[in-house]
């Protein structure tokens, strides 16, 4: 089945990290720090947060809440309309995390997410995956180093079952690694060795990624200056390329599964606008 990609809202300026949430898309409007929300029924846009601290990826909670990485304030909040953001981490070791970029929560409400240094803003000198946990939700977050291997970690997912955890390495140009690796979870919540799913060569890689119900990841990649050019694939959690689907603008950022039915793939990009897509595949839910 070809995916034929409508766009539904924009242009505003570069958009990011779109979720839905049962009746519709919020996605980051990042310079112009906001989250907006479409409506499917109506068609219509509107402003859901006006001002954020340079939130990129957003994830909703066990909680309901709206959990954004805020780039520019270096930390994890949760956002609510109208009210002062709820800072769930924004150092490691007394040192102001670099700038927060893709989050992933799991059943039990813990919150991973990637830490690249986005345009040299980082003071942590390494850039990392991190998981923020609590036993208790009146407990005080506790923030875990998962590793610091990476360049520029960028997109991230668990499987279905959480034991394994998919990061996307997303650096570009010659000699540097730009790839889908996938790392087993360790009973202590430890990461084992990693494994290399897929490599971009010299391509842009994956900015950011979603699960479907069978455990497929759909990624956002590629670009215009070569290779097979702006994509949305398909892998299997081993990293085997089921489809290769041709996107319409030039660097796809992120994208979710919902709709009704869960079938229709929302797709944000650099040129500020939201498509949509009716495909094949359903979402994975995981709470």
């Amino acid at each position: 089945m070809a995916w034929e990609f409508e766009r539904v809202a924009g242009p505003f300026r570069a958009t990011e990290g779109p979720i839905w949430t049962g009746d519709a898309v919020r996605f980051t409007e990042i310079t112009e720090h906001r989250v907006l929300e479409y409506d499917p029924e109506t068609g219509e846009t509107g402003v859901y947060i006006d001002s954020t601290a340079g939130a990129v990826g957003l994830h909703e909670g066990l909680d309901g809440e709206l959990y954004a990485c805020e780039a520019e304030g270096h930390r994890i909040a949760a956002l609510t309309p109208d009210e002062p953001a709820s800072v769930v981490v924004d150092e490691f070791e007394g040192t102001p995390l670099n700038g927060p970029n893709d989050l992933e929560i799991d059943r039990d409400g813990d919150v991973w997410f990637t830490d690249p240094d986005d345009k040299d803003r980082g003071l942590l000198g390494h850039t990392s995956v991190f998981r923020a946990e609590r036993a208790d939700p009146r407990d005080d977050w506790r923030l875990v180093q998962l590793t610091d291997e990476m360049d520029r970690p960028n997109g991230i997912l668990l499987s279905p079952d959480e034991t394994r955890l998919y990061v996307a390495e997303c650096t570009y140009g010659p000699d540097q690694e730009t790839d889908l690796r996938a790392y087993p979870i360790r009973d202590d919540g430890s990461l084992g060795p990693r494994e290399i799913l897929h490599d971009f060569g010299d391509h842009r890689g994956i900015d950011g990624m979603t699960l479907t119900e069978s455990g497929e990841i759909v990624a956002c990649a590629g670009w215009e200056k070569g290779g097979p050019g702006p994509s949305i694939y398909v892998f299997s959690p081993s990293g085997e390329v089921l489809e290769r689907h041709p996107f319409p603008e030039n660097r796809p950022t992120n994208c979710t599964l919902g709709g009704p039915d869960g079938s229709t793939l929302y797709v944000a990009d650099m040129t500020g606008c939201l498509y949509a897509a009716e495909t094949d595949r359903s979402a994975y839910v995981r709470f």
